[in-house]
């Protein structure tokens, strides 16, 4: 299993059976001769979901969290993905698939984050988010699936979307370093969770690891073998870091 160069900001491991890179270029002229490109390489996705010598869930009490088939509000299902404004109707539907880890996914919340929110805040376009986790088990850790939970707390108290755009902006600048537990409450305190209480309760026990499993099975029998991966009205849509072409593509899909 091969890694990229460690120096690359987008270094990112290698699949084991699964080498399927997305590479797009945005290019910028920062003067006369000199055109600078910013590459989003999708990560690969790993064959198993579990992690490779990766930290147990426990709960407060230092055992193992009971598995359940608790569903955050907001979600489709058990396994299902996250929809972040479920009243938007007659408008295209905008899956994103993301691992909290993968810096390439840092960089599409970057170039088109804002974009997406102001399409989501006036309702041109229904946004769901699929949550991976896969690359605990490459990174040996267990940061992605913390930082779902995490997510899934929030979602409870309607800071979803909050919560996961606050994760990349954070995220690690060395892949494989995650996050602390303080990290994660630190962001849930910081996009407004109002009930922290049951957030950290919610949080220690990893309340929503099962639904995060599912979830990503659910992501893998759906063809999606890396992230980020977005898909316009079921069609994957090729980011190249050119955030007009992407606006274009959701209006184009309307019809």
């Amino acid at each position: 299993m091969s890694r990229p160069d460690p120096t690359d900001k987008l270094a990112a491991t290698a699949p084991r059976s699964t080498n399927r890179i997305l590479i797009g270029g945005l290019i910028a002229l920062v003067s006369v001769a000199i055109v600078v490109a910013l590459l989003f390489i999708g990560i690969g996705k790993s064959s198993t979901n579990s992690p490779a010598g990766g930290s147990t869930a426990q709960s407060s009490a230092g055992t193992p969290a009971v598995a359940s088939q608790a569903v955050p509000k907001g979600a489709l299902g058990f396994g299902q993905a996250m929809v972040v404004n479920p009243d938007a109707t007659g408008v295209p539907t905008l899956d994103v698939f993301e691992d909290p880890q993968c810096p390439a996914c840092k960089l599409f919340e970057t170039t088109y984050g804002s974009t997406v929110q102001q399409l989501v805040a006036a309702k041109q376009v229904k946004l769901v988010v699929h949550t991976m986790t896969f690359l605990d088990g490459m990174l040996r850790n267990d940061s992605s699936v913390r930082a779902a939970n995490g997510a899934f707390c929030a979602a409870d108290q309607g800071k979803f979307y909050d919560y996961m755009s606050a994760v990349y902006a954070a995220q690690p600048a060395k892949e494989g370093t995650g996050w602390t537990d303080a990290q994660l409450e630190a962001l849930a305190t910081q996009v407004g969770v109002a009930d922290l209480g049951t957030w950290k309760s919610c949080q220690s026990t990893l309340q929503y690891k099962a639904h995060i499993d599912a979830l990503e099975v659910t992501s893998e029998k759906g063809g999606v073998t890396g992230t980020p991966t977005i898909k316009i009205n079921g069609t994957v849509f090729k980011l190249n870091g050119n955030v007009a072409e992407f606006v274009t593509a959701i209006q184009a899909a309307k019809g």
